[in-house]
């Protein structure tokens, strides 16, 4: 099966904010990012049937609906979980904090949120359905769950997923077999202005 992994838009919020699961809008260029990612998709695969799914949030669920009007909202998807680092700038987050996060960032959640752990396992609950079902598909998400869902499906250690870097309203593309991954595209967004 082809796997796309597209990431949202840019959220509209202040620089160095921690948002996570945190609502937020997006910039009003986003119906630009829409269009020329169904351009990529019509050029690139032209006869290719597509089933979608998307996070809940606005900044997915608006870039799914442009791309798919009957994309799927799916909760395992979400971002990770900042707890009570939701909402907040990076830099008034105390140091000590992250530096205990960072320790150990596959188990850790000093923000009383969610692990990469936990992320996965989330992430991966739900996606072996899609896997087996064996089909074509686009899942429009979150940094957070492109870098997990594809350190997991290259089998990367994950605590090193931290280093994978999907830009806004990028495509990573994946083909699964039953035993096998292979990555063809990460996080590339080359329309993105």
């Amino acid at each position: 099966m082809k796997l796309l992994l597209i990431r949202h838009p840019k959220p509209d919020v202040a620089k160095g904010l921690c948002y996570g699961q945190t609502d937020v809008p997006i910039v009003e260029s986003w119906p630009h990012d829409a269009q020329a990612i169904n351009t990529w998709l019509s050029k690139h695969y032209p006869d290719k049937t597509w089933q979608f799914f998307h996070s809940p949030l606005l900044r997915t669920r608006l870039l799914a609906q442009a791309l798919h009007p009957q994309s799927v909202s799916v909760e395992a998807i979400k971002e990770v979980d900042f707890g009570n680092w939701e909402n907040r700038l990076w830099n008034d987050i105390p140091k000590s904090e992250i530096d205990e996060w960072m320790a150990c960032l596959t188990n850790n959640a000093p923000y009383h949120g969610e692990s990469l752990t936990a992320l996965l396992e989330r992430v991966i609950n739900w996606f072996e359905g899609i896997r087996k079902a064996d089909k074509d598909t686009v899942l429009v998400t979150h940094a957070g769950v492109i870098k997990v869902l594809v350190a997991h499906l290259c089998q990367w250690p994950l605590d090193q997923c931290h280093r994978l870097n999907p830009s806004y309203s990028s495509i990573t593309e994946l083909d699964l077999g039953e035993h096998y991954a292979m990555l063809n595209r990460l996080g590339a967004g080359d329309w993105v202005r």
